[in-house]
């Protein structure tokens, strides 16, 4: 017992005098080093932001909802010539995009060049590169390409779903889209844009200051080249040009014509359900989202535009034809709510008749019942009273639903037309966060370092002789 006592005594007492030593190195140390700045805080705090960032980005997409949807970029078989030309498959479409506007500047500098001359050639690229005009002209005819495809195609994938709750044969439907993109589209994309064409070519041959209004007054180009001629940059442009406005003209027609099909499928058939369910579970939905996914590609090809035009001061004629696209979209809108509204009016009033005819019994029959003691008549009475509430209840649901028809469906149009905005936006907050918390830790890193750095040196203390008086 006696050495166990004693084994138990040593190793405690061992125990405590290395905890002591390590508690007075510790300030020993700490005196030594230095005050040092505690960075966790700041790591903390963009750990913090980085997760709030990227907190959401593991949703699950909705392919209705998402425009940019890789789905609606697939091929469907259709009668639009360009369309059949470029490839089906979607990684094959964009590298034929790329590399057609990569195509189109490589052309426009070697017919620079050919006029100007090739003496000073790095120059003249340099020149050329830096010129507005064909700055931005790839990126819009790429703009266009990228319209074209999601026009189509979100007109074509949402072609069956808008009419799934109507009593339509899929035959017929099958009818409709063969003729909504049958060989009509070419002569109509044509015709919706053939005014803008006549314009770009009458600008082109009779106005006096068209490289002025092209490259800028005091463009070095403009200085020397003869304005008062066509040269074969000028004439690549013109072609350009009609070639981009016959893709505008595919984008109103699909517009138009879409409108068109859904008002004469309305006119024709009706709601599988009655209209108090087709109210109460917006059945009318799916007629809208075509509309509404074209107001976002409206929307962003607009902004693009907008850039094109502010930058290289184009004529009005680009400003006309954006215009023109949101009236068409607007129109298109209020075909298909006037459509809906006319096929749900007879149904809604019929309903309402019929409830004000209710209503007018139970209370012609509240009025002759008579006040007879008992709890049959009392029974009697309340149930002709609630049938009375009911059926006011239900007017007033009704004619509340069938006014307020449209509303969240334009609300949802306003809405996706800015969702690819704030899908942008989102994605620059998402990133910029990440940088801000990579700087937070470098700053955070490099401000700790120079602290230690700048602190100034400790004496350290000697050590105590034997015999000295040193306590």
């Amino acid at each position: 017992m006696s050495e166990g006592g004693s084994h138990d005594e040593t190793r405690e007492t061992r125990m405590l005098q290395e905890v002591g030593g390590t508690l007075v190195d510790k300030p020993r140390q700490a005196a030594e080093e230095g005050p040092s700045k505690d960075t966790g805080p700041v790591m903390r705090a963009g750990i913090k932001l980085v997760e709030t960032a990227f907190r959401g980005s593991r949703r699950e997409r909705d392919p209705d909802a998402d425009v940019f949807d890789p789905s609606n970029f697939r091929q469907v078989k259709n009668s639009w010539w360009l369309d059949r030309l470029l490839p089906g498959r979607v990684s094959r479409y964009f590298i034929a995009g790329f590399v057609t506007c990569t195509v189109v500047w490589l052309i426009g500098l070697t017919l620079r060049l050919s006029v100007l001359g090739f003496e000073n050639i790095g120059h003249e690229i340099w020149q050329f590169i830096k010129d507005r005009q064909w700055q931005l002209q790839p990126l819009l005819l790429l703009v266009h390409f990228v319209c074209l495809r999601l026009f189509k195609g979100i007109y074509s994938r949402n072609f069956d779903r808008a009419f799934v709750h109507l009593d339509v044969r899929q035959s017929e439907l099958d009818e409709y889209k063969r003729w909504f993109l049958g060989n009509r589209v070419n002569f109509m994309a044509f015709g919706l844009a053939l005014p803008f064409i006549a314009w770009e070519i009458i600008h082109f041959a009779t106005s006096v200051d068209f490289y002025q209004t092209m490259f800028g007054a005091t463009s070095a180009y403009v200085q020397k080249i003869d304005t008062t001629g066509r040269n074969a940059e000028a004439w690549f442009l013109l072609m350009l040009w009609i070639f981009e406005w016959l893709m505008y003209g595919y984008y109103c027609y699909l517009m138009i014509s879409g409108a068109l099909v859904v008002r004469s499928i309305m006119k024709r058939h009706d709601f599988k359900d009655s209209v108090d369910l087709v109210l109460t579970e917006r059945q009318y939905r799916p007629l809208f989202n075509v509309t509404a996914q074209a107001g976002s590609l409206v929307f962003f090809f607009g902004l693009i535009h907008a850039a094109y035009m502010f930058y290289t001061k184009s004529t009005w004629t680009d400003g006309a034809g954006l215009i023109l696209l949101v009236l068409l979209l607007s129109s298109a809108f209020g075909m298909t709510w006037s459509a809906v509204r006319g096929e749900l009016r007879g149904q809604v009033f019929g309903a309402i008749e019929e409830l004000e005819a209710s209503y007018r019994q139970s209370r012609e029959k509240l009025g002759t019942m008579k006040d007879v003691p008992g709890i049959e008549d009392d029974i009697q009475r309340i149930q002709v009273q609630l049938k009375m509430q009911l059926a006011l209840q239900q007017l007033d649901y009704l004619q509340t639903k069938y006014e307020s028809l449209g509303r969240k469906e334009f609300l949802g149009l306003v809405f996706k037309m800015l969702a690819p905005v704030g899908s942008v936006l989102a994605r620059v907050i998402r990133w910029g966060s990440l940088l801000a918390a990579i700087g937070l830790g470098g700053a955070a890193a490099i401000t700790g370092s120079a602290d230690r750095q700048q602190q100034p040196p400790t004496v350290k203390e000697a050590p105590a002789q034997p015999g000295s008086n040193a306590p």
